[in-house]
């Protein structure tokens, strides 16, 4: 017999906080707010960091965890969370996300395209480049990523948890694999001379790699949560997955640049 939909953790769901509606009252984001504001006079004054990042990372956490966890086991939707321009205002906040996410790595793109043009051609004579091989493993890793993702996606809007488990955790799986060969590449370029420090080439194949990995440990932490979401606290059904589908965007994402970066930094310095 299937499990019944009050046995379930927010089933079922109910609009709304009580007659409040959203926005519900947080402290977080007041916690938050006083990290940063800590962490900015902690550039002009450096001890400062020891109270703001504690203070943000404390007020980010909580509300992760508010919003996530104790929102979606009392079964609350408040009205305006819920619907923003047709769609569920979490989706439509990662797609913005990813939206601003492109302009910043346009921007790297854009140098890279232009240092090459002025500078002469990346790599320069007598430096190691990308290594064309490891481009095509990283690509084939974050596609079959996407693919694990895109099977746990469609496991949850049927009802089936252990499927979204299970193509996430493989996706968890792939993305660990491509930070290991990523590091792999970045050993063998400093072996031969190449660092971050090694003119613009150096500067701007680091900054457009190592930015991507930084976005990928952020997509790592956002699998993890749902599998923990999923796993330890029965989390998300096929009513009830927004969380899941925010993440398999941002996961697509990641993909995208990684195809862009293997288009125009491996293949064509290759």
């Amino acid at each position: 017999m299937g499990e019944a939909e009050t046995d379930r953790p927010g089933e079922p769901a109910r609009h709304g906080t009580g007659a409040e509606g959203f926005p519900h009252g947080s402290k977080y984001p007041l916690i938050v707010g006083a990290g940063f504001l800590f962490i900015g006079w902690g550039l002009m004054w450096a001890p400062v960091l020891i109270v703001g990042v504690p203070v943000m990372l404390y007020g980010i956490l909580g509300w992760i965890y508010e919003y996530s966890i104790v929102e979606f086991e009392s079964g609350v939707i408040p009205e305006q969370k819920r619907q923003l321009l047709g769609m569920e205002t979490g989706l439509l906040g990662m797609y913005l996300l990813i939206i601003s996410e492109i302009l910043v790595f346009a921007g790297f793109f854009v140098a890279w395209f232009y240092l090459d043009a002025t500078r002469g051609p990346f790599p320069p004579e007598g430096l190691a480049g990308p290594q064309f091989t490891y481009g095509v493993v990283m690509t084939a890793i974050m596609l079959v990523g996407s693919v694990t993702a895109l099977y746990g996606r469609r496991g949850i809007t049927r009802g089936d948890r252990s499927a979204l488990v299970n193509g996430f955790a493989a996706t968890v799986v792939t993305g660990v694999a491509f930070l290991i060969v990523l590091g792999l590449e970045y050993q063998r370029l400093l072996a031969e001379g190449v660092s971050w420090t090694t003119g613009a080439y150096g500067a701007a194949y680091y900054g457009l790699t190592g930015l991507h990995a930084a976005h990928l440990l952020g997509g790592l932490a956002m699998l993890l949560i749902v599998l923990y979401r999923a796993t330890a606290r029965g989390h998300f059904s096929a009513n009830r997955n927004l969380m899941v589908r925010t993440t398999e965007a941002y996961w697509y994402f990641l993909t995208t640049l990684s195809l862009l970066i293997f288009a125009f930094i491996y293949f064509g310095t290759s």
